[in-house]
C-alpha cells in the first residue's frame, strides 16, 4: 500500500480545506476511490471498533496484535462497569498502561488527532470504556478523574439496575434516577460521551432527552431484526440517531442470529436493517469481541465465566445462551476485521458509507463531544492538521 499524503491523509480524516468543517463522507482515502482491492480499501480507512471487552478478563497481548492485523485503527477497551468495580478498574487500566509504554505500536487516545496520528503512523489507538458506571460508587467528580486517564465512553448500565439507571434485561424500567440525571450532566461536562448500550429502553430515552451532546449505543443489535432481550427496540435507534449518535453492530452470535454459528450474511442483514431505520450515518461497529469468544479462553474459565455472571444476574439465559461462542464467519476473531469491509462492499456499499460505518460516524461525535470548544480544526498553507 503507497503511504498516504497529506492531502489524502487529511481527506481519510475527514478534514476538508472547504469550510475546514469535520466532513464524516470524506474518511475514506481518495487513494482508493479507483481501487477494487478490498484490502488496500479497509487499509486506508480509519477502523474504529467501540466495544472490546475481551482484554478486560484475558490480559493477552496478543489479543492487541489481533486488532492491529485486523486493520484496525482505535479500538475502545471495556475497563469498568458490569462486574468491574473501581480496584478491578485500576487493575486492567495499569496492565494496559504497561503495554502502550511498552509497546510503540499501541498509543493512548484522547482525541480526534490522536486517532489522525494514530493512522498516519500504524499505530493502534486505545480509548478507555466503562460498561456501566460502578467505579464511581456515588462520587460524581469521580468523571473527571477517570475522563483525565483516558475513559471517553461512560455506559450508564449493563442489563440489571443500578444507582443511576436501570439494564436491558431487568424486570421493570423506572428511568433514570435523579443521580442518573446528574451523572447525564457530569459526562456532557467532563466531554465524556455518554452511551446507553445495555440500558433499558426509558431510561436509554431519559438520557437522550437529558443529554446536551449525541449519544451513542456503541454496541447494541436491533430487536426488530433478532428478538433478543438484549437487543434494542427501534424506538430507541431512532431517538439515538435523530440526537445525532450512533449504535455499534455488535457480532455476539446470540444477538446477530437464531443460529449458533452466524454467517457474514446474518452478520451484514443486521447491519442492512439497522442502516435503513437509522441512516447510514448513524450504524458504526462494536463487534463486543469478548473474553468468552470461542479461542480467547481455555473452555473451562469460559463455562466459569458464563456461569458467574448468570449467577449474579448480569447475565439473563433468554439472552445469553450457554456457550460456545462462535462469531460470525469471517470475522471469528479480530485479526479477519477487514473481511467485513469485503462484506459490505460485496453487499453494494459505497466506498464513503463504508468508511462511515467503520471510523466517520465515530470520528464525528468524538469531535463534537471530546473537541475543545476553543479548538478549530484546521489546515494551514502545507495541508498540516493541527488544533487551535
Amino acid at each position: 500500500m503507497q503511504p498516504l499524503s497529506r492531502r489524502h491523509f487529511l481527506t481519510a480524516a475527514g478534514i476538508t480545506a472547504a469550510g475546514l468543517a469535520f466532513d464524516p463522507t470524506r474518511v475514506l482515502s481518495a487513494v482508493t476511490a479507483s481501487n477494487n482491492d478490498f484490502m488496500q480499501i479497509h487499509k486506508n480507512m480509519i477502523v474504529i471498533d467501540g466495544a472490546v471487552p475481551m482484554l478486560a478478563l484475558t490480559q493477552n497481548p496478543e489479543h492487541l496484535t489481533m486488532f492491529l492485523e485486523g486493520g484496525a485503527t482505535a479500538i475502545s477497551i471495556t475497563v469498568g462497569g458490569a462486574n468491574l468495580e473501581a480496584p478491578a478498574t485500576t487493575k486492567i487500566m495499569s496492565w494496559m498502561a504497561e503495554q502502550i509504554q511498552t509497546r510503540p505500536e499501541l498509543m493512548l487516545v484522547r482525541t480526534v488527532e490522536d486517532i489522525l496520528t494514530a493512522k498516519r503512523e500504524g499505530k493502534l489507538g486505545i480509548f478507555y470504556h466503562f460498561q456501566g458506571p460502578s467505579p464511581l460508587a456515588y462520587d460524581l467528580d469521580r468523571v473527571w478523574y477517570y475522563k483525565q486517564a483516558g475513559v471517553g465512553v461512560m455506559q450508564f448500565a449493563y442489563n440489571t439496575r443500578n444507582p443511576y439507571a436501570n439494564g436491558i434485561t431487568e424486570r421493570v424500567d423506572a428511568g433514570l434516577s435523579i443521580l442518573g440525571i446528574k451523572l447525564v450532566e457530569a459526562c456532557n461536562q467532563a466531554r465524556m460521551i455518554v452511551d446507553v448500550s445495555h440500558t433499558a429502553k426509558k431510561s436509554a430515552l431519559d438520557a437522550v432527552r437529558a443529554s446536551s451532546e449525541p449519544v451513542i449505543i456503541s454496541h447494541g443489535n436491533a430487536i426488530g431484526q433478532i428478538n433478543n432481550p438484549r437487543n434494542v427496540p427501534d424506538e430507541v435507534l431512532k431517538a439515538i440517531a435523530n440526537n445525532g449518535g450512533f449504535a455499534g453492530v455488535v457480532g455476539y452470535p446470540a444477538f446477530v442470529s437464531k443460529k449458533k454459528r452466524p454467517t457474514m450474511d446474518d452478520m451484514l442483514d443486521m447491519v442492512d436493517y439497522m442502516v435503513n431505520l437509522m441512516g447510514v450515518e448513524h450504524v458504526s461497529f462494536g463487534i463486543d469481541y469478548d473474553a468468552s469468544t470461542h479461542g480467547a479462553m481455555p473452555e473451562e474459565k469460559v463455562e466459569a465465566q458464563y456461569n458467574a455472571l448468570v449467577a449474579s444476574g448480569a447475565w439473563d439465559p433468554s439472552a445469553y445462551p450457554p456457550p460456545p461462542y462462535y462469531y460470525p464467519e469471517g470475522i471469528e476473531m479480530p485479526n479477519t476485521l477487514y473481511n467485513l469491509t469485503d462484506g459490505m462492499l460485496k453487499r453494494g456499499y459505497k466506498e464513503e458509507d463504508i468508511a462511515k460505518i467503520w471510523g466517520g460516524n465515530w470520528m464525528r461525535v468524538m469531535n463534537e463531544v471530546w473537541g475543545d470548544e476553543s479548538a478549530e480544526l484546521v489546515v494551514d498553507e502545507d495541508e498540516a492538521f493541527h488544533m487551535r
